[in-house]
């Protein structure tokens, strides 16, 4: 990626979902749990997809005949959420690889950053379960879709 995740700005990403922090979420800290952050970033891959024409990554592939799966995951902490509040979870894909790709969630508390969250996918055919080429078509739609545009490796 040639930017550091913690440089883009809210304004960047065009997936944003509202959500309020549930008292389930708190730990003894009260402030989030920090597992409670990939809940929310899945929140983020579903309305990602939604907004690109699926509520679900699964159904979109599908018309490819093709899946993806979860292969790396890194989260960057920098301020807690609290209980009650509401937070913003933004969603973009951030880069392209030949068989991959990796979306890039950030958690905002108004427009403080809290959390930054990368999760690489692997795109694979769904009979062989090896991977496999994006679809050129997927990228171009991405591509048109987002304000900054995604890294191709």
């Amino acid at each position: 990626m040639t930017d550091a995740r913690s440089d883009v700005p809210l304004a960047d990403f065009r997936v944003q979902e509202r959500v309020r922090v549930r008292f389930n979420e708190i730990d003894g800290q009260n402030i989030v749990f920090n597992a409670n952050y990939l809940v929310y970033a899945d929140i983020g891959v579903t309305e990602y997809f939604r907004a690109i024409g699926e509520g679900q990554p699964g159904p979109y592939f599908n018309q490819y005949g093709t899946d993806i799966r979860e292969t790396h995951c890194e989260i960057d902490y920098h301020a807690p959420a609290r209980l009650d509040e509401l937070i913003t979870i933004a969603a973009r894909i951030s880069r392209f690889g030949r068989t991959s790709f990796t979306l890039h969630c950030g958690i905002f508390h108004d427009n403080e950053r809290l959390t930054d969250i990368e999760i690489s996918y692997a795109h694979l055919d769904t009979d062989s379960g090896q991977p496999t080429p994006l679809p050129g078509s997927f990228i171009a739609e991405v591509r048109r879709f987002e304000t900054r545009t995604p890294t191709q490796d």
